[in-house]
């Protein structure tokens, strides 16, 4: 199974010692209030809450070259959460330009006032990790792979049976 808590644990630390950088005071994940009673974790929030962030590390297109529409509809729901929080400096960070890109042409008119989306790009050794986090995770749920993964065992088990006969 794809080891995805690198992404969370990696790619959030250096996202928000980037921030950190930018705004000089420390960040941290945290649970917040929304103004609509209910509560969201934040993947970072400055030590006085004015600036809050959420952290996507999406790639592109999916493996066989489509829209990633999960992926999208999953930064949609944190622009989401992101309009219901009270902080001066609101932003969905995400650490690929390709999806970047990809994501602020679809979301064109349709993102809150006061709602920033922006890129921090990743270091080559921490975004080398991503994609092969991602790969083999594309590979787990792509139901090509998944088949041929069974032929390839059920074929290993049919040589075997034949070479005991």
């Amino acid at each position: 199974m794809a080891n995805t808590s690198y992404l969370r644990r990696e790619v959030e630390r250096y996202v928000r010692q980037q921030l950190e950088l930018e705004f000089g005071q420390p960040f941290l994940s945290q649970i917040l209030p929304l103004t609509a009673g209910g509560r969201h974790e934040f993947d970072a929030a400055s030590a006085d809450r004015t600036v809050i962030a959420s952290v996507k590390s999406s790639s592109g297109l999916t493996a066989g070259g489509n829209i990633p529409s999960g992926k999208i509809n999953d930064c949609l729901a944190e622009l989401y959460y992101l309009s219901l929080a009270q902080a001066p400096i609101r932003r969905l960070v995400l650490t690929t330009l390709t999806f970047f890109e990809m994501f602020q042409k679809r979301t064109v008119g349709a993102v809150v006032p006061g709602v920033q989306i922006v890129c921090i790009a990743l270091p080559a050794g921490i975004q080398a990790k991503v994609d092969e986090v991602v790969r083999e995770a594309s590979r787990e749920v792509t139901p090509a792979a998944a088949a041929a993964a069974v032929a390839t065992e059920v074929e290993a088990q049919l040589d075997s049976n034949e070479t005991k006969s």
